[in-house]
């Protein structure tokens, strides 16, 4: 077990946690755990790439710990209409299409390309719209909405990849 796939899986204890205090309407404990998985997803990736600990389990769990912590705060934000519902659903749509490209492409033991920097820039930039809203800091929405439209460009992006790896590969 790599040191940075030990940071993921705390990554993943701390979900529960978040949520209890995210549904207990406790934010602010709720933003300083949602923080904290933030600062150790950018850690254990530095890590991976300054150690070479980079694995295969951490590009399956790191991607997993991210989405699940992700999609339980949009479903939350969007839900009490704190971010627009319809940004959620577009996002989530995509990041359910993504899951499937990739556990397709998984289970016919294809390369699994670790995320570019559109869709790293989207994440930043949908992570602190959602720190934004659990602390109540106007301008969430904008911060959301840009996040949206450059994770749907790393979507396609990732589309044309895959499309073309599927090509070469005659999938």
């Amino acid at each position: 077990m790599t040191i940075p796939n030990i940071i993921t899986l705390i990554r993943l204890v701390i979900i529960p946690f978040y949520m209890y205090f995210l549904l207990n309407q406790k934010l602010f404990i709720a933003a300083i755990l949602y923080g904290i998985a933030a600062i150790s997803d950018i850690l254990d990736g530095y890590l991976a790439r300054k150690l070479n600990q980079t694995s295969e389990l951490g590009k399956i769990i790191d991607p997993i710990a991210d989405k699940l912590i992700v999609i339980i705060s949009l479903v939350y934000l969007g839900y009490k209409n704190i971010l627009p519902l319809w940004g959620v659903l577009i996002l989530l749509t995509k990041e359910f299409l993504m899951l499937l490209v990739g556990l397709f492409f998984l289970i016919k033991k294809v390369e699994i390309i670790s995320s570019k920097i559109y869709g790293k820039l989207a994440m930043v930039l949908i992570s602190i719209s959602i720190l934004m809203a659990l602390l109540s800091i106007p301008f969430q929405n904008v911060v959301f909405l840009i996040g949206l439209v450059i994770s749907l460009i790393a979507g396609i992006d990732y589309l044309f990849f895959y499309l073309n790896n599927l090509k070469a590969n005659k999938i």
